[in-house]
């Protein structure tokens, strides 16, 4: 007498698929059709979502993490009148997994990046392209002060 357990049945199962899809991947190879995956598939799932702290009041965007602890990046939040605390530092291949209106000040540096804020987005030269730069600086400091009646903040 054979005694099947649920264990064993999951075990053909699993390689009944596996063998079915070696076999579609064949076939499709065949046929010279290309098949694409994710590079990241637990994004699909919502394993990697991008949380905002309630106390934050600009996310700035860049291609490498910032150092709020810079001199340069601290008079300019400074100027803003924002604590390093109230800072959100995001990647640009974090700006994805972002609602597509965002609700906070950004300040984008590096490439521009099509992000849609309700409030300002500040697009600024890569940190060491602005110290070298005062034509860049001039620019930043510009588009602060254009946005300086525009600094709202909000008190927890």
């Amino acid at each position: 007498m054979i005694y099947i357990t649920r264990f064993d049945m999951v075990a053909w199962y699993i390689l009944w698929w596996s063998s079915l899809m070696t076999i579609r991947d064949q076939l499709l190879k065949q046929m010279g059709i290309v098949q694409w995956t994710l590079r990241d598939p637990a994004l699909l799932r919502g394993e990697h979502a991008v949380c905002i702290p309630d106390a934050t009041q600009l996310i700035i965007i860049a291609d490498e993490r910032i150092d709020l602890g810079n001199l340069f990046v601290k008079d300019i939040l400074r100027a803003m009148m924002i604590d390093s605390r109230q800072v959100c530092c995001l990647l640009t291949k974090e700006v994805s997994l972002l609602p597509k209106e965002i609700l906070w000040p950004c300040w984008i540096i590096g490439k521009p990046l099509p992000v849609s804020s309700k409030t300002w987005v500040i697009h600024t030269l890569p940190l060491p392209e602005i110290y070298s730069d005062p034509q860049s600086k001039r620019a930043l400091w510009a588009q602060i002060c254009q946005h300086e009646n525009n600094f709202e903040f909000r008190t927890n």
